[in-house]
């Protein structure tokens, strides 16, 4: 059956046309056929879409915003004759002196006066022991003496308890515990950034936790003279006189008779400053409170904030406003506290480093650096000093 094609595409009336013209057998002509009207369909179809251009991505305007400058906050560096660097870490009071008494000889316990909270005087018997019958003992090993003037912390025992020497049992559980309360120590240990910079005369101030006593002021009355190889600090305590001070004057003439025999170095505690007249810091073994150290005041040297400086590589780093620009310099640091820290710019000029102070007229950007790059445009607020 003839197949009718339209005459504007060039193409005859019906397939005998075609088959004449081609000179091949019908059956072929056929699949011929079938293979030009599926090309002219396809040819029709392509020109009736026509392309048009893409819409504007997210991404393109992204870019088109690329450009555009960072809003950035940025301050002078800080000077003032009241300006320092402190660090501030956890501390736990300990007692003075703390003697955990066993056991010297094995048998049953015959006296025992002194109970949780009592006072004792150095060198008093506080507890007595029968030896086992027939077994040999120095007189002098069947009494346990208090060891300082102190108060009972703990007590295990009771007259009738069978106790074992501590000589044959190295995990037996202390008779009693004998602590010195009049003097407490407070320990802390300072990380190695600023270790080196604390000496005896560094001011220290100490706030308990919960809030028993308020914040009181100090200096410190031992170093540790090396850092500690497993965690890299250096430990510093202070120890403090738990009493009023009028006490302490008591005190102070009592122990100077002994040359401060009874004293860690003959050292004298000290009377914590700041308190109320009249006031007690009330201090117990075992609280917990946190120590601030100023471990180095500045007199009207540039400081900066800590969170303004960033690190690339390992390395520190500020970001400088110069005019609408953030150029990233490299710096060193002297001493970061968390909070201010002392820099100097690492300049290198003809491959010769150098250190320059910051000027208190450069601008230091002080947010957003993680948005910034070297050079970027920057739209820059200038903070006031706080």
């Amino acid at each position: 059956m003839p197949v009718a094609l339209p005459r504007s595409h060039g193409f005859p009336h019906s397939t005998d046309a075609i088959l004449s013209r081609m000179r091949i057998t019908p059956g072929f002509g056929a699949c011929a056929l079938s293979l030009c009207c599926v090309m002219h369909a396809v040819a029709q179809d392509s020109t009736q879409t026509q392309p048009t251009a893409a819409p504007a991505t997210a991404s393109g305007a992204a870019r088109a915003s690329a450009s555009d400058p960072i809003r950035v906050r940025a301050e002078h560096p800080r000077v003032g004759p009241e300006l320092s660097v402190t660090v501030q870490q956890p501390i736990e009071i300990a007692p003075y002196y703390r003697a955990d008494l066993f056991a010297p000889i094995t048998g049953t316990i015959e006296f025992v006066q002194k109970s949780l909270g009592h006072p004792v005087q150095a060198g008093e018997i506080v507890m007595r022991i029968q030896p086992l019958p027939g077994q040999p003992s120095d007189p002098l090993q069947r009494e346990i003496r208090a060891p300082f003037q102190g108060v009972v912390a703990t007590r295990a025992v009771d007259p009738g308890t069978f106790v074992t020497s501590a000589v044959l049992l190295p995990s037996a559980v202390p008779l009693m515990t004998v602590v010195r309360d009049d003097i407490l120590t407070a320990g802390m240990r300072v990380p190695d950034t600023v270790a080196a910079l604390i000496t005896l005369d560094t001011t220290a101030e100490i706030t308990i936790d919960g809030g028993s006593t308020g914040p009181f002021q100090c200096t410190l009355t031992r170093i540790a003279p090396a850092l500690s190889a497993a965690d890299r600090t250096r430990r510093v305590e202070v120890d403090l006189w738990n009493g009023t001070p009028e006490s302490f004057a008591a005190f102070e003439r009592t122990s100077a008779q002994t040359g401060h025999a009874d004293l860690k170095g003959g050292v004298l505690p000290q009377v914590p400053r700041g308190l109320a007249a009249g006031a007690t810091p009330r201090l117990l073994p075992g609280m917990y409170g946190r120590m601030r150290l100023t471990v180095q005041r500045f007199q009207n040297l540039p400081l900066v904030p800590s969170s303004a400086i960033v690190r690339r590589g390992g390395m520190p780093f500020l970001f400088r406003v110069e005019g609408s620009t953030a150029r990233l310099c490299p710096i060193t640091i002297d001493i970061d506290d968390g909070t201010l820290a002392r820099v100097a710019w690492a300049e290198q000029t003809d491959g010769v480093k150098s250190r320059r102070e910051l000027r208190t007229d450069e601008l230091i950007i002080v947010s957003n650096q993680g948005e910034l790059e070297n050079g970027s445009a920057i739209n820059a607020i200038v903070a006031p000093a706080p």
